[in-house]
Parts: structure tokens; C-alpha cells; sequence
């Protein structure tokens, strides 16, 4: 089962780097203006947090399978209606409809690998196989748009939606461990630990810098400002979602350990700012930033998993819980990043970004910190954790 999960994964993100790449400029080639785009962006988002909540916790009691064919069917409507979407509002939709793809995915994902495996690398082992079908997607879109057209990436992710629902129908369901749905508890804030919040608040942080750079700032600036074609813009962001996997894969091998990775953490910090400036240093600079943003990824995928134990009931709401506020503020920095981007400027969104990134690292250092067992806490009302090493011993 760890292979057709790790299908659905590659994908997902396929898609996800496809779209990314595809979307904003596919918009600008419409003459869609800057703002618009923001907005139409920020309906992913939205969607994503209302559907998620949901599904996760009906995932509790219904188990994974369902969510991962909901996921694949959603892909394939999502593709279709940009296929022939003409006007803001459709595009609109089409974002909506994606969301809904998303919200269906990562209601379930972090907890059929659990489930499946009951070790926490494995959940960024699939980070680091998510960041290499994204890479796939993003270049692959921009072959076809540069030698197809842009309707063409809608066709072909159509045909992959189907092949995804083929395998969503072939997985063994998993992650049903209640009875009915527990909606007191997904809303109990004030059980959560402080420690919870800590990782919710961080993962806010390094996701909403990521995304505004990576799916809004680097498309617009490089199409707009750089003149780049399609192409180039695609092989630019595969190479920095390439980036982004090395660092994932780093984290792995240095077993997580924040103390030897806090140095690749903060080099992607400068290197953000640095990007509207970098001129014929432009690639090196946003390959180090994407490596930068690999570690941080591979460290935050860690925190969650201390949070997620295997055979605990609840796990799929738990997440959901923890992810919600992302998906909150990455609604309301699209909504506003193409206004902010015609009032301030490229340099300040990149700065805004970095800022973001920088509250992630020293966050994430106090977290790391407080589960390596230097404060012995326990984590929500699971027992004790004593860090990465002890743990991948079991």
C-alpha cells in the first residue's frame, strides 16, 4: 500500500507543480491584472480550510480510501473546468475546485503513512517524493505550454486525474478508529498544549512564506519584471522545487537534528531578499533559497509528526486542527499580495517572505529544542517524546 500512497503523492504534487506553474501565467496571457490574480489565487486556500475540516474529521470514522478517490475525482473536475474556463470567476472555480482536491488529499495522507508504517521519517521521506513529482510537473507544464499550449496541461492532468482514481480505488482503507465524528474535540482549543500551538504557528509561518514566493512573487516577477518565456520560468522553478527536495533529503540524513541545520535555515533567509537584486546571480541565489526551504520543510514535517502517533484515534482531525490556521493566513496574503505588490513593490513582498521565514526558524529552534526532551513536556495527552534519534530506534 506504501507504493500506490506513494503514487497518489507524486500525483498530487505533479498536479500541484503543473498548476503553479501553468495558472498565473496562463492568467496573465488572458489580461488578467496583478490583483485579480491574487484574489482568484486566494480561493484555494478558503476552500481548502472549510473542506478539510470536514473531511478530516469524517476520515476519522470513514477511514482514508474514500478521501483519496474524492481527491483523484476532484482533480479531474478541477482540470476540466480550466480547460474551459474563460472569465475571473470561472478560474474562480476552478481554484475552488482545486482546494477541494487539496483539502481531500491532506486530510487523509499524513495518516495513512502513519497508519501504514508507524515511522515518522517516512512522513518526510513522502515530503522529499512530493518535491520531486512537483519538480516533474512544473517542467513538464512548461514543455507543453512552450511547444503545445496552455490547454494542453489541462487535457493531460485530466488523464492523470483518471489514472489516480484507478489506484484510489485499489488501496486498502485504513484510519478508521471511531465510531462517529468528534467535533467537540476538533474545536477543544483550549485542551491543546502550548506545544501544539507552537507547531501550528510555525507551520503558518514557513508554508504562507513558501507559497506567496513560490506561487505568486517568482511566476509574476520572472514574467513581468525578468521577461523570461514559459519555459525558462519553468525550468527556473523546477530547479528551485529540486532545491527544495535536496534540503528535505538533507534533513533526513542528519536525522533531523536542528543544531546541525540551523545554518541551511538561515542562508535561505538572505537569499530570499536577495532575489529581485540577484541579476545574472538570479539562478544560485534561488537554488540556495530553495535548499533553505527544504530543510525547514523536512523540520517541520518532524514536528508534526511528533504530534501524530500512530494508532491514536483522531489523528486525521488532529492535523486538520494544527493545519487550519495556514490555510487562513495563506487566504489572506493572496487576497491582498497582488494589491500590496502594485503598492510597495517586488522588493518588499520578497522581504515580507523572507520576515516570514526568519519567525519560522527561530520558532521552529524553541520547538526542536522542547522535543529533543530539554524541557521533558508531554505533547498534547500523548506521552513524553525524547527526540528524533530515540525515536527511530522503534
Amino acid at each position: 500500500m506504501l507504493r500506490k500512497i506513494g503514487t497518489l503523492n507524486f500525483i498530487q504534487q505533479f498536479k500541484y507543480g503543473a498548476l503553479t506553474v501553468t495558472l498565473p501565467l496562463y492568467l496573465i496571457s488572458r489580461g488578467i491584472d496583478v490583483g485579480e490574480i491574487g484574489l482568484i489565487l486566494s480561493l484555494l486556500p478558503l476552500a481548502f480550510l472549510l473542506v478539510r475540516t470536514i473531511s478530516s474529521v469524517f476520515a476519522d470514522v470513514m477511514g482514508v480510501k474514500p478521501f483519496f478517490i474524492a481527491n483523484t475525482v476532484f482533480h479531474t473536475i478541477t482540470n476540466l473546468i480550466l480547460l474551459f474556463a474563460k472569465t475571473p470567476l470561472q478560474f474562480g472555480l476552478g481554484k475552488i475546485s482545486e482546494g477541494s482536491t487539496d483539502a481531500c488529499f491532506w486530510a487523509v495522507d499524513r495518516t495513512a503513512i502513519m497508519e501504514r508504517v508507524h515511522e515518522k521519517k517516512y512522513l518526510t521521506l513522502m515530503g522529499v517524493v512530493r518535491s520531486f513529482g512537483a519538480a516533474l510537473g512544473l517542467i513538464g507544464a512548461g514543455l507543453i505550454i512552450a511547444y503545445l499550449s496552455f490547454e494542453m496541461v489541462f487535457a493531460v492532468l485530466i488523464g492523470i486525474g483518471i489514472v489516480g482514481i484507478l489506484i484510489s480505488l485499489t488501496l486498502v482503507n485504513r484510519g478508521a478508529n471511531m465510531e462517529k465524528p468528534d467535533w467537540k474535540g476538533l474545536f477543544a482549543i483550549r485542551k491543546r498544549h502550548l506545544d501544539f500551538w507552537h507547531v501550528s504557528v510555525a507551520i503558518v509561518l514557513v508554508n504562507v512564506s513558501f507559497m506567496l514566493m513560490f506561487a505568486f512573487l517568482l511566476p509574476v516577477m520572472m514574467a513581468i519584471d525578468l521577461g523570461m518565456s514559459y519555459l525558462e520560468i519553468a525550468v527556473m522553478l523546477t530547479a528551485f522545487y529540486v532545491s527544495v527536495g535536496m534540503g528535505g533529503m538533507l534533513s533526513v540524513r542528519m536525522k533531523m537534528d536542528e543544531s546541525k541545520l540551523l545554518f541551511f535555515q538561515l542562508m535561505a533567509i538572505p537569499m530570499i531578499v536577495m532575489l529581485p537584486f540577484a541579476g545574472q546571480y538570479f539562478s544560485a541565489v534561488l537554488l540556495m533559497a530553495g535548499f533553505g526551504f527544504g530543510v525547514c520543510f523536512g523540520l517541520n514535517e518532524g514536528m508534526i509528526g511528533y504530534l501524530v502517533e500512530a494508532g491514536k484515534k483522531g489523528v486525521s482531525s488532529r492535523v486538520a486542527t494544527l493545519i487550519a490556521p495556514t490555510n487562513l493566513g495563506a487566504f489572506v496574503v493572496f487576497a491582498g499580495a497582488g494589491f500590496a505588490l502594485e503598492a510597495f513593490g517586488t522588493e518588499a513582498m520578497f522581504v515580507f517572505s523572507a520576515v516570514l521565514l526568519g519567525g519560522f526558524v527561530v520558532l521552529g529552534k524553541k520547538i526542536m529544542d522542547d522535543f529533543d526532551g530539554k524541557k521533558k513536556k508531554t505533547i498534547i495527552e500523548y506521552r513524553p517524546h525524547r527526540g528524533p534519534v530515540a525515536q527511530t530506534g522503534k
